[in-house]
């Protein structure tokens, strides 16, 4: 990281330092000029920083996060539907027991309507035995009396 922002900072002093020539030379631009062939020489003298496995070590675990990251926001996004569809499910099966209470409530209604208004016996009278035969008194056989 360090030796790719000397790099650029390198390569930005150069190009800064070709455009000047280009335009015109001025006492700086030879000072600007050595100090860049100065950072050349010095670069190439930089001992390498870390070691390759580490540098390995570092991108597996940035990857492992990463998953672990993705895997997390898949089970909130999960989650999410979960309780979305729960809580759709759960209005439903509201909106269906109010809608059977209404219906049981109706019905329950309209059979105390029908029985306030038909009265049973009154339609369906009784018709005893004894109102077929006749009275007593008129019976011939008066000795069973």
């Amino acid at each position: 990281m360090v030796a790719l922002r000397l790099i650029v900072a390198i390569t930005a002093i150069r190009v800064a330092c070709d455009a000047s020539l280009l335009t015109s030379k001025a006492p700086e631009d030879d000072l600007a000029q050595e100090m860049t062939h100065d950072l050349e020489m010095n670069f190439n003298k930089i001992a390498p920083f870390g070691k390759e496995d580490t540098a390995k070590e570092l991108q597996d675990h940035a990857a492992k996060t990463q998953d672990t990251l993705v895997d997390a926001v898949e089970n909130a996004e999960v989650a999410e539907i979960k309780r979305a569809v729960f809580r759709a499910l759960t209005r439903l099966r509201a909106a269906t027991i109010k809608e059977f209470d209404t219906i049981a409530r109706l019905e329950t209604q309209a059979i105390d309507a029908y029985n306030d208004a038909h009265h049973y016996r009154a339609e369906n009278p009784l018709a005893h035995l004894h109102e077929d035969e006749a009275p007593v008194e008129t019976d011939k056989l008066k000795s069973f009396h």
